[in-house]
């Protein structure tokens, strides 16, 4: 089924770094069907680790792979199949339905599949309701107040890949450039993410490092010159069971 509507993808060009441009709306469609190439899948993989936008539009798609996977490829070919042409359909209606494929939305192929789902489970007798899922809370959560009065709230994730970090900041600098960083158990140090001072001194922001949550010893909030602004000590804990 992947092989089938992989076809339809247009071509990805190189970025300016020569990896891999990702689309990730295009690509968030592409990769529930399964129809990413190895260097495209690395490409939006790492995209995904630090976009909460598309998890969680991906947390709903989601099911849509298991539908398509139970539907045989006569089947999906049928599916897909344009229908007949009506005999009295003229050019200029011709050339109108042409114009507007043009102009369908970027979310085309997650509205395609979502829709050959649909079709497939009302042929197998079963209807998908819509499936709506909150955001996971966080396998750790901290409120730390810094020397000169920066307020942070941090809520840590554990991935199979490593931790997820939600950072929601207050009465932080308003100018220069901040930072958030990691330092595990041996004393290495991983910049979680990075953003430009706001005019209202407060920022939210996701980041993740490629270290277990298990294995984190600080997490430090720095200025643009390096200056530890807050920093949180993490308590030795079990190792979470990563997702």
């Amino acid at each position: 089924m992947a092989g089938l509507l992989r076809d339809a993808f247009p071509a990805r060009d190189l970025g300016g770094d020569g990896g891999w441009a990702v689309n990730e709306h295009i690509d968030l469609g592409a990769h529930v069907l399964g129809g990413l190439s190895p260097d495209e899948q690395a490409a939006f993989e790492l995209h995904l680790s630090g976009c909460l936008e598309c998890r969680q539009e991906l947390a709903v798609f989601a099911p849509v792979a298991g539908r398509l996977g139970s539907v045989d490829a006569g089947t999906a070919r049928t599916l897909l199949e344009p229908r007949p042409t009506e005999p009295e359909v003229t050019a200029e209606v011709d050339l109108l339905d042409s114009l507007r494929a043009r102009r369908r939305s970027r979310r085309l192929i997650q509205r395609s599949a979502l829709a050959v789902a649909v079709a497939a489970s009302v042929a197998a007798g079963v209807f998908l309701a819509p499936v709506v899922r909150p955001a996971p809370a966080p396998d750790a959560s901290y409120e730390v107040v810094g020397l000169t009065g920066q307020q942070v709230g941090l809520g840590l994730n554990a991935k199979a890949w490593g931790t997820e970090l939600r950072f929601e900041g207050s009465g932080l600098p308003t100018q220069g450039t901040l930072s958030l960083w990691v330092v595990d158990s041996t004393g290495a140090v991983d910049q979680a993410g990075a953003w430009s001072a706001t005019k209202t001194g407060k920022t939210q922001m996701t980041g993740a490092v490629p270290v277990q949550l298990d294995e984190i010893s600080s997490i430090q909030l720095r200025d643009v010159d390096s200056k530890v602004l807050a920093e949180l000590q993490l308590p030795a804990h079990p190792a979470p069971q990563s997702s």
